[in-house]
């Protein structure tokens, strides 16, 4: 008899769920913790940080972020540069695309990224004057006319240019002076500045800044000091002396300074030198409300009054709450809480910041930093991996590049597991170096409690911390001293597999036979030659992932796409081999074509539906079907919020479907339609959207199934609507009659039964129309 469960709460239901997450949805979680510039634009702050964008607004105190998901075209924003005349903020990206934002509207001008050239377009600043802004680059000026938001003029002078100004000359003729690497160059508006010949030598001495301030030319010159730029003598008079990494006009004031010092220009002869105690990126100032705004690195947006020549703070610490770097490298979840770290190993070190960053229910946290370097003397970089105790939430371990398996508890450092108290060996035991070079990755918990760690280039790779605190360590010849291995992940069965990635590449199976420390019973196999079911060596060289899906067939990613191990209990027979899914050409040829061949296959994921989610090198995520033989998706940066093609992680929130994708721009997510499936019916299943609004136009989603439930969904009077399977513990309905006519205002039934019809569950969808 089916058991069917009623939502007696519908309405309070409706409530909790309608701010879930859509199926099909992308989000960004970008880092906001490290502020380099900032723009004032009236009631708002603008504030770059790590290549992200956001806005404070000062009225209401709001934050907006910005990214490709909301507004922009693209990703890595490298400078911005507000217009008051044009109400612009000029969005200049890495690659060389920009953006115009214009009350909340974004106009695209990809021209300078689209154009072909052999020359280095690095943007160096940006001048404004009248309806143009001037782009300084490493090879010469482009003008772009914010008004016809195009490109007008792109002078090439074969020299870095590293600011601009332009001045009147007492013809009113305009001329640009060009701050160069080899000297202040001078071009005459009215004349074919196209031609190289037109633009002169003006002063040889190089400035990285020019404004035009006071109706003077004022020039920074490094290690030196701002100067007034009148003649062509090499030295000009100085006004501020000293060593100056930003210098800006804001609303009538000159604002240069480094970080230590702050000078502030009212005109030419009246500035005040300011005593700091912040240090600052950048600092800008808006008459709006008289007040100066700081980017001041990971303390945040800062807004202060100048008083009796010092900066008082009065709004303080404006930091989006966000991961604390964009370096999702490793990633993976613990109940609930997804765990990312931002290094990893190549063939050396990446050379990353120790990171450890948590997220659980949206908001960010941050493993201790800061005081780990003076408690262990030595550098806190290239975390690998990170694991959290399936006894204690609070408890976790972090592997590292060099420096051997960090212990954590409540997010603080407490211990650091190294050559002297753990089996964990170093590649150079001899040297002075030797404590930086106990290359550690791979973590996992076994079945029972102990805790797993590679230790790569050295005799015995496998090393294992007990549960009683004991460590050993394993002895296997044919991997002994390999190099680079990465992934470890225990099957159903409990075996190990652990994966080589490069220089020696290959797969290793370890079969313990639950037997961890009587190794008479062990069965270990390494290979390292890739024969697939044709008997072809398919050349293999770099084993970069590795996971088992819901029916035990074990995937592994490589530079030669996807390969698959259907039987795992065959991988210790000598003719064994791996399968390369072929997927046929339907054209008619009876051909077929190896799956995703020419991908380097960077992360792999299974989802509730048992479908693969595939990440590549330099051509973004694929959404496979159960047999890999059909892509439900493709995404890339062509279609798609995904800051860049070159994935390097991802990982699947099971209870919600959510797919993280880590990549070396940042991590993104994107709402997936497929969960784990419950493993019985609950009162947690629920729809949402709901209710269903009007203006609602994307599916609804029944979620909290057990996993294949037969779904129905039917009218008051019983009459089916729609029917289908539900992927994983996951369903979606269009709100639609299969007519693809919307349904008409009223409440709907969703009844559900597991595979075998014994039990079910219903809910209830309210359609407003």
């Amino acid at each position: 008899m089916k058991r069917l469960l009623y939502s007696t709460l519908f309405f309070l239901l409706s409530l909790c769920s309608s701010a879930q997450m859509p199926v099909g949805e992308w989000r960004a979680y970008l880092s906001y913790n490290n502020i380099t510039q900032t723009a004032p634009a009236g009631n708002l702050i603008y504030g770059l940080s790590d290549g992200a964008l956001f806005a404070y607004d000062k009225e209401d105190q709001s934050i907006q972020l910005f990214d490709k998901i909301h507004l922009l075209s693209d990703s890595n924003i490298g400078y911005i540069k507000y217009s008051p005349a044009h109400k612009a903020l000029i969005i200049v990206y890495k690659n060389s695309n920009i953006d115009l934002l214009i009350d909340q509207t974004v106009y695209n001008i990809p021209d300078f990224m689209n154009k072909i050239m052999n020359l280095d377009k690095t943007l160096n600043s940006i001048n404004i004057d009248g309806d143009y802004a001037y782009l300084s680059t490493n090879f010469g000026i482009l003008i772009l006319n914010l008004k016809r938001k195009e490109f007008t003029n792109t002078f090439i002078l074969e020299k870095s240019v590293l600011a601009t100004a332009i001045k009147e000359n007492e013809k009113k003729e305009k001329i640009i002076y060009a701050a160069t690497d080899k000297g202040v160059y001078i071009g005459n508006s009215n004349v074919n500045l196209l031609d190289i010949n037109n633009w002169t030598l003006f002063n040889p001495t190089v400035f990285n800044g020019l404004q035009l301030f006071d109706q003077k030319l004022v020039a920074n010159q490094p290690n030196r000091g701002i100067c007034l730029l009148e003649n062509e003598a090499p030295l000009q008079t100085i006004i501020a002396p000293g060593n100056y990494e930003f210098f800006n006009i804001y609303d009538g004031k000159l604002i240069a300074g480094n970080g230590n010092s702050i000078g502030i220009f009212t005109n030419i002869n009246d500035k005040k030198y300011i005593s700091l105690y912040d240090d600052f990126n950048h600092l800008s100032y808006s008459s709006k409300d008289d007040m100066y705004w700081g980017s001041n690195g990971s303390k945040g947006l800062n807004g202060y009054k100048l008083i009796d020549n010092k900066l008082d703070k009065k709004v303080s610490s404006i930091t989006p709450n966000s991961p604390i770097r964009n370096l999702p490298y490793y990633m993976n979840f613990n109940n609930n809480r997804l765990l990312i770290c931002g290094g990893g190993m190549t063939f050396n070190r990446l050379n990353n910041p120790g990171t450890i960053m948590m997220m659980e229910n949206g908001s960010w946290s941050s493993f201790e930093e800061k005081n780990i370097s003076d408690k262990t003397g030595l550098l806190y970089k290239d975390i690998t991996s990170v694991i959290e105790d399936p006894k204690d939430p609070t408890h976790h371990f972090a592997s590292s590049g060099g420096e051997g398996v960090y212990e954590f508890n409540n997010l603080k450092f407490t211990k650091l597991y190294s050559i002297d108290n753990s089996t964990l060996k170093t590649i150079l035991p001899n040297e002075s170096v030797k404590l930086n070079y106990i290359r550690t990755n791979g973590l996992q918990y076994d079945k029972n409690h102990n805790l797993w760690v590679l230790n790569s280039n050295v005799k015995n790779i496998i090393n294992v911390l007990k549960d009683d605190g004991k460590w050993i360590s394993f002895n296997h010849p044919e991997i002994s001293g390999k190099p680079t291995f990465e992934k470890l992940m225990f099957d159903k069965r409990g075996w190990a597999w652990i994966t080589s990635m490069r220089y020696s590449s290959g797969l290793f199976c370890f079969n313990t036979n639950n037997t961890l420390e009587d190794t008479s019973d062990d069965k270990t196999k390494f290979i390292g030659t890739f024969i697939n079911q044709d008997g072809t060596n398919m050349g293999v060289q770099y084993v970069l992932s590795i996971a088992e899906d819901k029916k035990g067939a074990i995937w592994i990613g490589t530079d030669k796409g996807p390969l698959i191990i259907n039987s795992p209990t065959k991988f210790f027979d000598d003719n064994f081999f791996f399968t390369q899914i072929k997927v046929p050409r339907n054209d008619g040829t009876n051909l077929a074509d190896f799956l995703l061949e020419k991908e380097r296959i960077t992360a792999i994921c299974v989802d509730g539906a048992n479908r693969k989610w595939i990440g590549t090198s330099t051509n973004g995520v694929f959404l496979l079907s159960e047999d890999g033989l059909e892509t439900i998706h493709h995404f890339s940066t062509n279609n798609s919020p995904i800051l860049s093609d070159n994935i390097q992680s991802m990982a699947i929130n099971p209870k919600t479907g959510e797919v993280f994708i880590g990549t070396n721009q940042g991590l993104v997510s994107y709402m997936s339609d497929a969960t784990e499936g419950e493993s019985q019916f609950s009162e947690n299943a629920h729809a949402y959207p709901n209710p269903v609004r009007p203006d609602y136009n994307g599916v609804i989603t029944i979620t909290g199934l057990v996993r294949d439930s037969d779904v129905k969904i039917t009218d008051i009077s019983g009459n089916i609507i729609y029917s289908g399977t539900s992927l994983g513990g996951q369903f979606t309905w269009n709100g639609k009659y299969a007519s693809g006519k919307r349904v008409a205002s009223g409440v709907y039934l969703v009844m559900a039964a597991d595979a075998e019809g014994k039990e079910g569950i219903a809910t209830k969808i309210l359609m407003i129309k």
